[in-house]
């Protein structure tokens, strides 16, 4: 499924140009994380009042405040939930640099993954746009000797990303690009030899199948893609948020969806409906819980915002 909104986060998500994300790793890498974070005011102020995306900032967050019974989020708030996002922008930089040892990284039912990852056999590992999965990704390496590889589609064209990879040229390598004749391929010899596969599961991209989900006190869509491969892999299924609780602290908390996906013929897309639904509903509690780490900044709901 395509949708306008789909098309409409694709136009703004990449709107940073290569120097002055050159130049905020530099500062990040040579003066330190503190002084990056400073450097970030000016730049997310910019953003709240110029930037396209701000009307899908504020609608999530009015929705969000509402779920938790908030008042209604003012300027403040959306100020602080591009900062946050920023914020994760430059820890990124940290966590692909393998520099991580200011961070206090807290696990949460860590065994719902490693009970499996232990004994050599591969996991599916759903994830999201709510917070930082490359938190999950250097603690994996470094803690666990877990491997990671994450499944989506190439998006090699953005200034971000490119940035990225010049910090952590492995960064190639651990991903698999989703459409390439041989990813399905690739992917089920990765689970053989017991690697995680990292999917995140809150997006519709390009003619993704998608279900309808409550999600914040609406219908939102959400794809049924990851949910299949982790089906025709026939491995088991767990969810992870990597939530940014300030300063140097995450907290990565891990949920058991399946031991293995079963999709019935005779009632395959109410049990794809179902499964989605229970993401959905943790995914949501996340998200009332930490607003300010969610960062889909598009119209999710498909309101013409």
């Amino acid at each position: 499924m395509s949708s306008e909104s789909d098309v409409n986060w694709k136009k703004t998500r990449d709107r940073g140009s290569p120097w002055l994300i050159d130049l905020i790793i530099w500062i990040i890498l040579n003066l330190g994380r503190t002084s990056g974070r400073l450097f970030l005011f000016p730049i997310v102020l910019y953003f709240v009042l110029n930037s396209s995306t701000k009307a899908y900032s504020k609608h999530y967050l009015e929705r969000n405040f509402e779920a938790a019974n908030k008042n209604k989020p003012g300027f403040s708030s959306q100020y602080k939930h591009y900062y946050s996002f920023a914020n994760m922008l430059l820890d990124r930089v940290f966590f692909l640099t393998g520099n991580t040892k200011k961070f206090n990284i807290t696990l949460h039912n860590e065994h719902l993954i490693t009970d499996f990852t232990q004994q050599g056999k591969g996991v599916v590992l759903l994830g999201s746009h709510l917070g930082n999965f490359d938190a999950l990704r250097t603690l994996a390496n470094k803690t666990y000797g877990m491997k990671v590889r994450a499944l989506m589609y190439d998006n090699e064209q953005q200034n971000i990303n490119r940035a990225f990879e010049k910090l952590n040229p492995q960064l190639k390598n651990d991903v698999i690009h989703i459409g390439t004749p041989d990813a399905m391929l690739k992917v089920q010899e990765d689970i053989q030899a017991g690697y995680v596969i990292g999917m995140l599961a809150d997006r519709i991209e390009h003619d993704d199948r998608s279900v309808s989900c409550q999600f914040l006190g609406k219908q939102a869509m959400f794809p049924t893609g990851p949910l299949i491969v982790a089906y025709l892999l026939k491995a088991p299924v767990v969810l992870c948020f990597a939530l940014h609780r300030g300063g140097n602290q995450y907290d990565v908390y891990f949920h058991k969806l399946r031991d293995r996906i079963d999709l019935p013929r005779q009632n395959r897309e109410s049990q794809l409906q179902q499964l989605i639904q229970e993401y959905s509903n943790i995914l949501q509690q996340h998200a009332i819980e930490n607003p300010y780490n969610w960062y889909n900044f598009y119209d999710f709901w498909q309101d013409d915002v």
